[in-house]
């Protein structure tokens, strides 16, 4: 009987830990649900963009239906600071319509900055700098996305990437959705 209390009482303890340890708090604006939910709207309503991608600074130009959003939209998603891991490493300076958040000088986390702009709570533009180095790599990768109607209109990834072996390659891409 002792033995099957213990083991009640072990059980009701995990599965305690493991309810609690599900409940997530954001402290820091919620982008990640913000761009799932538009990459949700432009998987299901396929809108047309004018993209362009610059290699060696020549820019190469197309009008395209964008296939995966998830795969497209990828670097922003990255900007998520509703992590555990960094959960005060930011500096925060809001207003009704502006959130930026700051990386603490004495912080090293890849996502060095985000700036939101909200009206009625509700996303119109973003923008953040990610950074990310160890002793093979280098990157620097700038992301910007505005909205109109709650619907991306607009998008910019670009930086650099520099391989130890390796010169410096910058790299841009730029979208706009096609009226």
């Amino acid at each position: 009987m002792k033995s099957s209390i213990t083991i009640l009482a072990i059980f009701t303890l995990f599965i305690s830990c493991k309810e609690e340890s599900t409940t997530k708090i954001n402290k820091y604006f919620d982008l990640k649900t913000s761009i799932t939910n538009q990459i949700n709207v432009l998987n299901k309503e396929k809108p047309t963009f004018s993209k362009t991608v610059w290699s060696d600074n020549t820019p190469e130009t197309k009008d395209v239906k964008i296939e995966d959003w998830s795969k497209e939209l990828e670097l922003f998603l990255q900007t998520d600071l509703n992590k555990p891991a960094y959960l005060n490493s930011y500096e925060i300076n809001q207003s009704d319509s502006l959130i930026v958040y700051h990386l603490k000088k004495s912080e090293n986390l890849p996502v060095n900055n985000i700036k939101i702009l909200l009206k009625n709570n509700q996303l119109t533009a973003m923008e953040a700098t990610i950074a990310n180095q160890n002793y093979l790599y280098e990157t620097d990768k700038h992301v910007k996305m505005t909205l109109v109607d709650n619907v991306v209109n607009y998008y910019l990834i670009e930086g650099t990437q520099k391989l130890v072996f390796g010169d410096k390659k910058a790299f841009k891409i730029e979208a706009k959705v096609k009226k």
